[in-house]
């Protein structure tokens, strides 16, 4: 399965955070720059509901902030983890995975097709097969291979579909 990452850093943590998604082995990312605050930053606040006032609170107290994103295979994900938190441990930073159930690329004019990749998620609570527990074990179909996991231990099984039935022959 694709995943859409994002990275939140501080501005002053940018470079560390894109050298250390290219160290493991991310080779394209965008960049959104935006004012963030944490929970922590804004807890005891009491902000007027105008949009003016909220705005204005947000330009004066809020950090500067960016959100680096990438999409890249799921497999891919716990190598970036690992290598951003080794490279910001002393720092604030906040991972987000973000599934992704569809990709579409329109190609313009150009002589390549739009490309659509269907993929089905289901959730069926059974026993599991490692811990026995009855959890929810979610289920990823693609187009060649399918994914089940356990909710409550993680336990995961991977299968790749290596022929196609034809109903009609």
């Amino acid at each position: 399965m694709k995943v859409h990452l994002r990275v939140f850093v501080e501005i002053e943590n940018l470079g560390k955070a894109m050298n250390a998604l290219t160290d493991s082995g991310i080779t394209g990312f965008y960049i959104l720059e935006y004012k963030g605050m944490s929970p922590e930053d804004w807890e005891g606040f009491s902000i007027k509901e105008d949009p003016k006032s909220a705005i204005g609170m947000i330009r004066d107290y809020a950090n500067d902030a960016v959100q680096i994103c990438t999409v890249l295979n799921e497999e891919q994900v716990p190598v970036v983890e690992e290598s951003v938190n080794k490279a910001l441990e002393n720092d604030r930073y906040t991972i987000i995975e973000v599934p992704i159930r569809k990709i579409i690329v329109n190609y313009g004019n150009q002589d390549k097709k739009a490309k659509e990749v269907d993929v089905w998620f289901l959730e069926k609570k059974v026993p599991c097969f490692y811990c026995g527990e009855d959890a929810a074990q979610r289920i990823r179909v693609d187009v060649n291979k399918a994914k089940i996991w356990c909710t409550n231990c993680g336990a995961t099984r991977h299968y790749i579909f290596k022929g196609v039935e034809n109903p009609e022959e």
